[in-house]
């Protein structure tokens, strides 16, 4: 039987040929984990924002009963919303808004005898303040985005005057005439056009809106009459449904 020798070369070189692999296998591991470690923060920069908070301008436009004592509305609002998923089609939306339905002032002495020498202005507003929370729906991408969002929250109605002097920048006197509130609805939709994307982005927010009241009293500019600068106006609410549409144009900016 006839034994073969391992030739040394052989061996050396094989020996050799396996730690060089071995040293290109940890040179890779490291070069991978360098990149990983390096790609970290580009990744967080570059994810998707989950908050957004906008805001804009309003025109509101009754509807159905409210239609025969208020002719329209004008206001302003503000909405947050948190992102569900990495796609950004579903979110959480939180929306607060003031009306104002009616606005008046009259010129009037401050008071009797030497009172009557000061004259200011009293002025009386109609408002309307609403919070509501729902969910929105969002195409995820595209050079226009249209959503449709819905939410339940409350509705408050409620008439005040302020008193102001001549030379006031703020009124000194202020008081609440008269207020009612209830459960309202939501159902909308609208379309952000991006002007900026990536980190931060920012789109122009177009929207309207459906709001749904049950029925509340509240005063228009006819329920209040003023007969005598001696006697208190006489106050005459109305109650009815109070449904409008409400259109928007406003911003809206990814933070966080």
């Amino acid at each position: 039987m006839k034994m073969h020798r391992q030739v040394p070369g052989t061996s050396r070189s094989l020996r050799r040929g396996l730690l060089a692999a071995a040293g290109l296998l940890v040179a890779v591991g490291q070069v991978e984990a360098q990149g990983r470690r390096g790609d970290g923060p580009r990744r967080v920069q570059t994810e998707p924002a989950r908050f957004y908070a906008g805001g804009g301008l309003e025109f509101g436009a009754p509807s159905g009963e409210f239609k025969d004592y208020v002719q329209s509305a004008f206001g302003g609002g503000g909405h947050i919303l948190y992102a569900l998923d990495d796609e950004q089609i579903f979110a959480f939306r939180a929306d607060v808004d003031l009306f104002v339905y009616g606005h008046a002032t009259r010129r009037q002495a401050l008071g009797g005898g030497a009172l009557g020498l000061i004259g200011v202005d009293v002025t009386t507003s109609n408002n309307i303040v609403t919070g509501t929370f729902g969910l929105q729906a969002i195409a995820p991408t595209g050079a226009l985005r249209p959503y449709l969002h819905g939410g339940v929250g409350f509705s408050y109605f409620f008439t005040q005057s302020s008193v102001e002097g001549s030379s006031n920048s703020e009124p000194f006197a202020t008081t609440k005439n008269f207020g009612d509130g209830g459960f309202t609805t939501v159902l909308g939709g609208g379309l952000y056009i991006p002007v900026r994307r990536g980190y931060q982005p920012i789109s122009i927010d177009l929207g309207v809106r459906t709001h749904r009241n049950s029925d509340v009293q509240y005063l228009t500019k006819e329920g209040i009459k003023v007969t005598s600068t001696s006697a208190p106006p006489t106050l005459s609410p109305v109650r009815s449904a109070a449904n409008y549409l409400s259109f928007r144009v406003g911003v809206s900016v990814g933070v966080r």
